[in-house]
């Protein structure tokens, strides 16, 4: 009879114990996005790229930023120059987390794909260089590169998230009546991970967003917008636990150009490109008991029971 006690004693003592570890099930969550804009151009209908010298008016600014945040701290940066100042942004790398990345600034190459995770932390990066229309002796063709990234190894409540973005605003009236053709190359790239082992609540996500605009300021009226797919829905990816794994957007370097209708030498406006790469990762493994340790904990229960009815009958 001692011998049973002892044991459902020490039943009843690992199931307490296990139910005191419970939540801490190995849960990973990672996400990464980066966009690479090269040789971008503002083009002549003739296909000449537009110089200073063809517009009555020209002013405006390249604005940056990037941000990553973990666990509600946050690292910021933000830069901004006139678009004729012969400065571009080039904000410093934003890393918050450890172990932190071991990436150089101005590093736009993707990480080795997941798993293993290459940390616990959010990640941002850019640059800017160039110019796209020819300045002085500076030929036309400008380079916009952007990164983010959110990466979890911990088990608990965390999460992660970077996002950074790079935009170019500027006014202008033409000496001349033309179109406006806008030609880049580009180069997506998203990757979202989860874990096949992670809590309800894990996911990953990563995306790009990328536009350009042309306003008619005389009238108000947008006169050109394009955001092709390649650079915003299609770069959507995610992972959650009940779809564990690894989801990958690489399509390459691709070549895009569109053309505005016949801007007048009559109006002003303005132009807004946006470039934008998001991720984020988020996990939370709290407490949930598996049906084994409910199981054990429950035979624990009843075995402590058991031994105190006994004990008091003893007594009595």
């Amino acid at each position: 009879m001692k011998i049973v006690r002892k044991t459902m004693l020490l039943t009843a003592m690992a199931a307490s114990i296990a139910i005191g570890g419970m939540g801490s099930a190995r849960a990973d969550a990672f996400a990464q996005s980066i966009l690479v804009i090269d040789n971008f151009r503002l083009l002549h209908s003739s296909g000449t790229p537009y110089s200073v010298t063809d517009f009555g008016m020209l002013t405006g600014t390249n604005d940056a930023h990037a941000t990553a945040s973990l666990n509600g701290v946050f690292a910021n940066g933000a830069q901004s120059f006139g678009i004729l100042s012969g400065v571009n942004p080039d904000v410093a790398h934003q890393t918050v987390g450890n172990p932190n990345p071991a990436l150089p600034e101005n590093n736009f190459t993707p990480f080795s794909s997941a798993p293993p995770v290459p940390g616990t932390f959010g990640y941002a990066d850019q640059n800017l260089s160039g110019s796209s229309i020819t300045i002085g002796a500076m030929p036309a063709g400008a380079t916009a590169a952007t990164r983010a990234d959110a990466s979890l190894a911990v088990n608990g409540v965390a999460s992660g998230n970077s996002d950074v973005g790079t935009s170019t605003t500027f006014s202008f009236t033409l000496g001349a009546a033309d179109s406006m053709t806008i030609a880049f190359n580009a180069t997506p790239f998203t990757q979202a991970y989860v874990s096949a082992d992670g809590s309800p609540t894990t996911n990953a996500n990563a995306r790009l967003s990328w536009s350009i605009n042309i306003v008619d300021m005389t009238t108000g009226m947008t006169v050109f917008a394009y955001a092709p797919n390649e650079l915003n829905a299609f770069s959507n990816v995610s992972r959650t636990d009940g779809f564990p794994g690894t989801t990958t957007y690489n399509p390459g370097t691709g070549s895009f150009s569109a053309t505005t209708g016949m801007l007048s030498i009559a109006s002003t406006y303005q132009i807004t490109i946006q470039h934008n790469t998001l991720a984020n990762a988020l996990q939370d493994t709290q407490a949930v008991p598996e049906p084994a340790t409910l199981a054990i904990f429950g035979i624990g229960l009843l075995g402590m029971t058991a031994f105190g009815r006994r004990r008091k009958q003893a007594v009595e």
